[in-house]
């Protein structure tokens, strides 16, 4: 996940429960998931994909916090 905050345009989150994995998707506008293998197990793990693919972006006073994550990618 650390590297992957590195790369232009990625916003990426480590989630080890669903309600983190849709606040991520929805209030930050995350693209990508990262899960600990050593801390979460297989059917978390696919509860936890599956929480962040079902959850949409809010925008609205969320979208001003993503904006300045992008400013600083400029």
């Amino acid at each position: 996940m650390m590297a992957a905050n590195k790369v232009k345009g990625i916003r990426c989150g480590v989630c080890a429960d669903t309600f983190s994995a849709r606040m991520i998707r929805e209030h930050n506008n995350a693209n990508m998931l990262s899960i600990g293998a050593r801390v979460v197990g297989d059917a978390l793990a696919l509860d936890i994909v599956d929480a962040f693919l079902d959850a949409v972006f809010e925008g609205g006073r969320h979208a001003d916090r993503v904006g300045m994550i992008n400013a600083l990618e400029a």
